[in-house]
């Protein structure tokens, strides 16, 4: 079935579900047609639910899912939006509204919704129905959260476990359950968002990692303490918790936050009496005062990647394995693109594309982790205003910078105001701006050229992973060319 977008009145999605349907089961409406929903949508369809889609946007890619989920009898509306007085006149017969992540919360139409009763949730909840009696480990932060949950399904899986990595990352949830094979699940790895957990109440993970706190998503949460609660909220429910105490975030919470383990890649005494894991200054995994085994061929860069690794390891000991078998899974890790990732590499040069520093946090672990001149590639949507730390870092660290993008005069004000006297280069868009920089590596000696965003993808591109692929393809044409 084919309809016209915007010519579809109430009265006919009614009419149409009911005669689609041969029970007078209530409506579960989803909205948004990113993957999350389309799962959503195939998997609560597969368990005969009544099932209408609205999503805001057209184009090419929600065409097709439009056309996929149409054949299964479910209505699909694209250029449709969330407007709870398109929703008022069969409200009574909706049984739930399976809302997008990026909707915020507080959205109007949400909160007209819940004061009619309604059930409000997200993809996650939807596939906790069915995954609740499997193991869960929920993976949170501001930073560090997508490494962890890789590293984490990666040592599990290398060890015989099936425990795929599903969430914010790789595969929705949904279609898991979608999927005969979520039986035989030994542990969901979920990397999970702020926005995730606030839609998803119900989820109680066995294990629940919280890997950084730092300021991001204010334009969302408004205040710090409504984000710190939020992914505070996901521990507190957690039946088993592990902590970074190498964040001063989470240290400064060490008295207030549920009882857990805490890693520390600091080799002190004050910091060790605190701590459950930490690295030995012989390079050994010590937990709790025994000496798991020497780290070895883990390919992170970073000090902020070996936390990363006590957080995935302190778990896979919870979780059973045997030091020898984490060790053994660490060999043949191989990092997701996008994070410290070199793309290219001689005797004078490597090009690193760190797409995922989508704030300033991240993009100081990245720089900090870099020995040598650097030049840095910055730009994007600002995210928030807390810069001066990463411009003291580049103060140190970067031998000049190069911006792009929508915050490109914003940062460089930011960084004259705050006395960087090195060149500071403005580009509106990344091909410019990498013609420019291939001709002063010509002149200038430099170890590192850095792709460190440290800003969302938004202005120009869809999310960071296509915002890395574009940078990695600029680079591939000047190194061929």
């Amino acid at each position: 079935m084919n309809y016209p977008l915007n010519t579809i009145n109430i009265n006919a999605i009614i009419n149409l579900m009911i005669d689609n349907h041969s029970s007078k089961e209530n409506i579960n409406l989803v909205i948004g047609l990113g993957k999350s929903g389309f799962w959503a949508a195939k998997y609560l369809r597969s368990i005969n639910k009544r099932v209408i889609v609205w999503e805001s946007k057209d184009g090419i890619e929600f065409l097709e899912r439009k056309t996929e989920l149409e054949e299964l009898n479910i209505l699909v509306s694209l250029n449709k939006e969330f407007v709870f007085e398109e929703i008022q006149p069969f409200v009574k017969e909706i049984e739930s509204v399976v809302v997008s992540p990026s909707i915020p919360y507080d959205h109007i139409t949400i909160i007209e919704l819940k004061k009619k009763g309604i059930k409000v949730i997200g993809e996650i909840n939807v596939a906790w129905e069915i995954l609740k009696d499997t193991n869960w480990i929920g993976i949170t932060g501001t930073n560090g959260k997508t490494t962890v949950t890789h590293l984490l399904s990666h040592i599990l899986c290398d060890t015989g476990l099936y425990a795929p990595f599903a969430g914010n990352i790789g595969t929705p949830l949904c279609k898991y359950a979608h999927s005969k094979k979520h039986e035989k699940i030994d542990w969901v790895v979920a990397e999970l968002s702020s926005y995730q957990i606030e839609i998803s109440p119900e989820v109680k993970p066995n294990i629940g990692i919280w890997t950084t706190f730092t300021e991001d998503h204010l334009e969302r949460h408004k205040t710090l303490e409504n984000y710190f609660n939020i992914k505070k909220s996901l521990l507190e429910k957690s039946d088993f918790r592990i902590y970074n105490y190498d964040d001063k975030n989470l240290r400064d919470h060490y008295g207030s936050l549920s009882k857990g383990l805490w890693i520390t890649t600091s080799f002190y005494k004050s910091n060790i009496i605190q701590c459950d894991y930490w690295i030995d200054d012989q390079a050994y995994i010590v937990e709790r005062g025994q000496k798991l085994f020497k780290l070895e061929h883990f390919s992170l860069k970073g000090m902020h990647n070996l936390q990363n690794l006590l957080l995935a390891i302190a778990a896979a000991r919870k979780v059973g394995l045997s030091g020898k078998k984490i060790k053994d899974s660490l060999s043949n890790y191989k990092q997701l693109p996008h994070r410290m990732e070199t793309i290219y590499k001689n005797k004078d040069l490597e090009i690193i594309n760190d797409s995922k520093a989508t704030n300033f946090d991240s993009s100081i672990a990245g720089i900090s982790s870099i020995e040598g001149q650097i030049i840095v590639i910055a730009g994007g949507r600002l995210k928030g205003n807390e810069y001066s730390e990463w411009i003291k870092v580049l103060k140190k660290k970067v031998k000049c910078v190069f911006l792009f993008g929508e915050s490109s005069k914003v940062l460089k004000m930011a960084l004259i105001n705050e006395g960087f006297k090195k060149n500071i280069f403005e580009f509106s868009e990344l091909k410019e701006l990498l013609n420019f920089v291939f001709h002063y590596l010509q002149n200038n000696k430099v170890g590192t050229l850095l792709f460190s965003p440290s800003c969302s993808s938004f202005d120009q591109f869809k999310n960071y992973e296509e915002r890395g692929d574009y940078f990695k393809k600029l680079i591939s044409e000047k190194i061929k060319g």
